[in-house]
């Protein structure tokens, strides 16, 4: 039971070059959450991904290492997320116009495997949350969010403090 705890509780990270396939897999009873995720090339590719192919040192300084694609993070969602497991070949392709022709790329990605079933439970500021659970269980806190989510629903009103509301 342990083991399983800290599968689901750990944070995941998987990278594959162009070319390679990227496999991602959780534990029974839970399913991928897409953290954050990163295609492009911000590092040389003698720390990461190297070339298949011989290149002379004139072609390496050329090398474009400020790359990314602003698609990644919506691409992963919609390949991985909810999924036990998935799988792909990573390629440049898959993430729409290229931005930087001729650069090997990468992708990252940092995922979570959230349980099938779990509870949440949201406590204002100056609230005390209170946390339950029936005899022979154990709380295991996933994941916790103190302030306000960007762009998310207001969950607690705002202390006013003498201000107008805006």
């Amino acid at each position: 039971f342990a083991g399983y705890i800290s599968q689901v509780l750990k944070n995941y990270t998987d990278h594959a070059c162009d070319g390679e396939y990227v496999s991602l897999r959780c534990p029974h009873r839970t399913t991928i959450s897409i953290q954050s995720s990163f295609y492009g090339r911000i590092v040389p590719s003698h720390q990461m991904c190297p070339s298949r192919y011989p290149h002379s040192y004139a072609t390496l300084v050329k090398e474009d290492v400020a790359c990314s694609v602003g698609t990644s993070l919506q691409k992963m969602l919609d390949e991985c997320q909810d999924r036990r497991s998935c799988q792909f070949l990573v390629n440049s392709r898959l993430f729409g116009a290229d931005p930087c022709p001729g650069t090997g790329k990468y992708l990252i990605v940092w995922y979570k495997c959230r349980p099938n079933e779990y509870k949440s439970k949201v406590a204002c500021e100056d609230d005390k949350l209170r946390l339950s659970c029936k005899k022979s269980m154990v709380i295991a806190i996933y994941s916790a969010i103190f302030g306000r989510t960007q762009g998310g629903s207001l969950e607690c009103p705002y202390q006013t403090l003498g201000m107008p509301m805006i």
